[in-house]
């Protein structure tokens, strides 16, 4: 864990599904600059002592704060931070890891896919690539979540749909008015129109997710090379 470790106060915790909370979060030191790269993790420190590790789920662009999409599970870190109020304090470490290498992806085709909280680090890059969308060629997001109930950032996903190519895949809605996909994110890879030489994808989800996604990327021809973790 990180010894330089930077104190944090809360902006605003606010509830985006039944189990989701976004963190909004400003350095108390005003002279703090946050510098990272989308993607990117930074450890938590919690008053209580307790430990966790979270992506960013803000655009790196935005210098003097920080968010976070938080699941909330009792008993953990999560919880306990989606407790707090406005002006409450905690701590994060740097961020680290590699993220994703937004200088690669000039004049590609992107394809952002993920699942659940897996939103976060594919949020930061998405709203970081917005601010120069004309660096590339097409934009695809495959965003799945197990109801329409489950979908946060409602307003953002509705700009993007006007912005990008994005395809919100729902495994579990009795909902017969949703008009969208239905069933998992890897139900809906083998339909993809992409041209594998052109693209580079970003992957956000669990271990079984992501592994069966490579696959399913590898058979359509993307390289290895172009099928990228935030981690």
């Amino acid at each position: 864990m990180s010894s330089s470790w930077v104190q944090m106060e809360v902006v605003e915790i606010k509830r985006q599904t039944p189990t989701l909370f976004s963190a909004a979060l400003t350095p108390v030191a005003e002279e703090h600059i946050f510098h990272f790269q989308a993607g990117q993790c930074v450890n938590v420190l919690s008053n209580t002592d307790k430990k966790g590790c979270f992506s960013i789920a803000s655009e790196p662009e935005e210098k003097k704060s920080i968010e976070f999409l938080l699941k909330d599970q009792p008993g953990t870190i999560a919880h306990d931070i989606v407790q707090l109020k406005a002006g409450d304090r905690f701590k994060i470490s740097p961020p680290f890891g590699p993220g994703f290498p937004a200088e690669r992806f000039k004049q590609k085709d992107l394809l952002l896919i993920g699942i659940g909280s897996g939103l976060s680090p594919l949020r930061s890059l998405l709203k970081s690539l917005l601010r120069r969308e004309h660096s590339f060629r097409r934009i695809t997001f495959l965003y799945g979540v197990r109801t329409e109930a489950e979908i946060p950032f409602k307003d953002e996903f509705n700009l993007w749909s006007k912005k990008i190519e994005l395809q919100i895949v729902l495994s579990q809605s009795e909902n017969s008015e949703w008009k969208g996909l239905r069933g998992r994110v890897t139900d809906i890879i083998s339909d993809l129109n992409i041209h594998p030489d052109e693209t580079i994808c970003c992957l956000c989800g669990n271990k079984e997710m992501e592994g069966q996604t490579r696959k399913l990327l590898e058979t359509k021809g993307v390289s290895k090379q172009n099928i990228l973790l935030n981690y």
